[in-house]
């Protein structure tokens, strides 16, 4: 028995299609009712709902009450029992209904084998296919289902189906590819606290809120975080308490989907009902709900719940994200504010060694010729650096582009894993080759690389069914794959290959071969390809490191990437010589952008001056009044664990610059005479702030007449012209 609310779901990905009319239309509720009426359906508490004078259910009441429907129990039975029999009737279905031209398409996306694959147990075909040449060649091949499951995980050709938090909770596969958020266990212990509290889970759609809630509700329920359910949650499930007898815990499962009168009787009841409660909703509904319940409360309680709503995550310390001017505590989580690049970036070792990889054993393809096996072979060659270089691009596109959900870097890694090709596909691929050995899988595999579907391309050229996903959109916009250098570029064509590097032996083949198309006229497409390839690929030879990390840091277009990753990842800063030049990099940065001069202008200098100059910089300004000085010994670097940031700290209370990879980039660069690269007006507006900041800590603690007043001599050196203000007399002294 099946929920409607499934049926719908995936009828609506079919039509969406091949039936858009029926798409607009929206009736998923008809065959619902219908299949009943031809005795072959059955439908739960069928007597009890109501019908419209034809005869059709109420979809709005199919959905509300969550109502099952399935097969009559025989003619299920017959079904499980009968496989060649469900083949038999979905041909049937086909050549009565549909165009011959659609068949095998949406056979696929049913997850149903294509004609030319349907072999009977005695070994005679059950039906013909027009390809016998390959036919013969792959009719002894095996679907491997986690392949398929892989592929509906994106939305390039099999429309996203188990994208969604509701299909993942009852799939077999998904328990082994996931990894339960932080925030669960938060979430339990808030749930299960002796007091009754609200807590809202907000954030993006795609940032995984269903499937915190879902995990929720295993542990209240005592289930593996890593079994599948028997059916998804409903709107709102009711939970015993898991310590007292008596009490129960409500979860509402994703307030987005209601209609706003409905939004507002769960926040109402949760609130004052009994019983602790979990509400699920993205943030725009949930905003918008909130401001229609507090619109009584005193005070500009909604400038209270944008500040929840912005603080960072922090578990060990719920205040900042706690309001208590409810009828209940109410705790404001939101995931938008959680670092998800670690987790995202491991899901691609979680879908390397994920279990359903062992059906490929049984394929009787030439398993070391196959695309799909080959790419993944490359990847677990080479081990933990995959996953290191992964999540390099997403915390470049988080930090500069935008922020990535957890469904988009699920799609993407399995968008990139397979590139979208089935074991048919793969099959088809390995018997059209006349070539031997890992030879044969060549151009299937030089179709799916890991390296090129991952930037959205095929064959060095831009795929464009690929730009459907948000992560290769935004990659794309970086033209990774760029030259790097000189010295570089000349090995990508060399018949020595790369000095610096090897890759792993089963892509060699194909490295060779695009080798050759990049020393052609027309070869750039190539050249990308390869260096593509060798940043996700090359393994360092020994004592060639630094020249990888050139290479790595010039591919990522930031040089300070890896190093801001190491960072998060070990949580704290270097304890070296380097921390300190850090230091001195932002001092002198900040002394030519709030004094307008170069630092190399001025002589033994240890001070930060903080001038009048013109905020658009735009006019050269060759004298400058200084407001405020400040000592280089006064400013120090620590880490904020919880931001996963450093802070150029000025004094023990003084304000806090949060130095951002762009920020870091951009003084670095500029450290280093690179005066195109541009910080970002909010950037700008960071350092602006800090500066004003600084200035009024200087004014609290000062209270001086000198004035000092910077000029660039004619040799571009910086002098100072210091005077003393007698305002008594209304003189100015100079001062030697």
């Amino acid at each position: 028995m099946i929920p409607f609310s499934v049926i719908d779901l995936k009828l609506k990905l079919l039509f969406g299609k091949f039936y858009q009319e029926a798409l607009l239309a929206g009736n998923t509720h008809h065959p619902f009712g219908r299949l009943e009426n031809d005795g072959i359906f059955e439908i739960e508490n069928s007597f009890d709902l109501r019908r419209t004078s034809v005869g059709h259910f109420f979809k709005k009441e199919l959905a509300d009450k969550n109502i099952h429907g399935g097969f009559q129990e025989w003619i299920y039975r017959k079904l499980i029992s009968e496989k060649d029999f469900v083949l038999k009737f979905a041909h049937e279905l086909l050549d009565s209904y549909f165009k011959k031209n659609l068949h095998e398409q949406i056979l696929k996306e049913v997850g149903l084998p294509q004609r030319h694959q349907l072999i009977c147990e005695n070994g005679d075909p059950i039906f013909q296919s027009n390809q016998n040449n390959i036919a013969e060649n792959t009719e002894n091949s095996t679907t491997n289902y986690f392949i398929d499951y892989l592929n509906s995980l994106h939305n390039i050709s099999a429309g996203g189906a188990n994208a969604l938090a509701e299909s993942q909770a009852t799939n077999q596969y998904f328990g082994e590819l996931y990894k339960p958020f932080p925030l669960v266990e938060t979430i339990f212990n808030i749930l299960g606290n002796d007091n009754e509290q609200v807590v809202i889970l907000t954030g993006h759609a795609g940032d995984g809120k269903s499937t915190v809630a879902i995990d929720v509700l295993k542990r209240l329920r005592g289930l593996s975080p890593f079994e599948p359910l028997n059916k998804p949650p409903n709107e709102l499930e009711i939970v015993e308490h898991p310590h007292q007898a008596g009490r129960q815990v409500a979860i509402v499962k994703d307030m987005s989907e209601l209609s706003s009168e409905k939004r507002l009787q769960w926040i109402s009841d949760a609130f004052h009902q009994a019983g602790s409660w979990l509400i699920v909703s993205n943030t725009g509904p949930l905003l918008n709900t909130l401001r229609d319940y507090t619109h009584h409360v005193p005070g500009d309680i909604e400038s209270r719940i944008l500040s929840r709503l912005n603080a960072s995550y922090t578990a060990d310390d719920l205040k900042t994200h706690t309001l208590t001017e409810f009828a209940k505590k109410l705790v404001i989580l939101n995931m938008t504010r959680l670092d998800n690049v670690e987790l995202g970036a491991n899901l691609l070792s979680r879908m390397l060694q994920h279990s359903g990889w062992q059906a490929c054993h049984e394929c009787s393809i030439e398993q070391a010729a196959c695309p799909l096996r080959l790419n993944r072979q490359a990847l677990l060659d080479l081990g933990d650096q995959a996953i290191e270089r992964v999540r390099w691009i997403y915390q470049r596109l988080t930090v500069y582009e935008q922020r990535l959900t957890m469904r988009q870097m699920v799609a993407h890694l399995a968008f990139s894993l397979t590139g979208g090709m089935n074991c048919q596909n793969a099959s088809k691929s390995v018997a059209a080759s006349s070539a031997v050995g890992i030879n044969r899988g060549l151009d299937g595999l030089g179709q799916i690389i890991f390296s090129e579907n991952f930037f959205g391309y095929r064959h060095g050229k831009l795929f464009p069914d690929s730009q459907r996903l948000r992560a290769v959109e935004l990659n794309q916009r970086q033209s990774f794959g760029a030259p790097v250098a000189a010295n570089f570029d000349r090995q990508l064509t060399s018949n020595h290959g790369i000095q610096w590097a090897e890759l792993p032996a089963t892509l060699q083949p194909l490295e060779k071969r695009w080798r050759s198309l990049a020393r052609e006229s027309a070869g750039t497409q190539w050249r990308f390809a390869l260096r593509r390839l060798l940043y996700f690929f090359a393994k360092p030879m020994p004592n060639f490191d630094a020249q990888a990390e050139v290479y790595f840091d010039s591919f990522l277009q930031s040089p300070r990437l890896r190093e801001f990753d190491r960072w998060r990842q070990t949580e704290s800063l270097d304890v070296s010589n380097d921390l300190e030049s850090l230091r001195w990099e932002c001092l002198h940065i900040l002394l030519e952008l709030y004094s307008g001069f170069s630092f190399g202008q001025f002589t033994n200098n240890e001070n930060i001056y903080l001038t009048l100059r013109r905020s658009d910089c735009e006019i050269s300004q060759s004298t400058q009044l200084v407001v405020a000085k400040l000592n280089f010994d006064d400013f120090y670097i620590k880490y904020d664990s919880i931001k996963g940031l450093p802070l150029l700290c000025y004094q023990n209370d003084g304000p806090e610059l949060a130095l951002t990879l762009p920020l870091l980039d951009f003084i670095y660069w500029r450290h280093n005479g690179q005066l195109s690269n541009e910080l970002s007006q909010i950037h700008l507006a960071q350092l602006d702030w800090f500066r004003a900041e600084l200035l009024n800590k200087f004014n609290q603690k000062n209270k001086q007449n000198d004035i000092i007043i910077l000029r660039s001599g004619i040799d571009g050196q910086i002098y100072q012209h210091r005077y003393f203000m007698k305002i008594k007399d209304n003189l100015l002294e100079v001062k030697q």
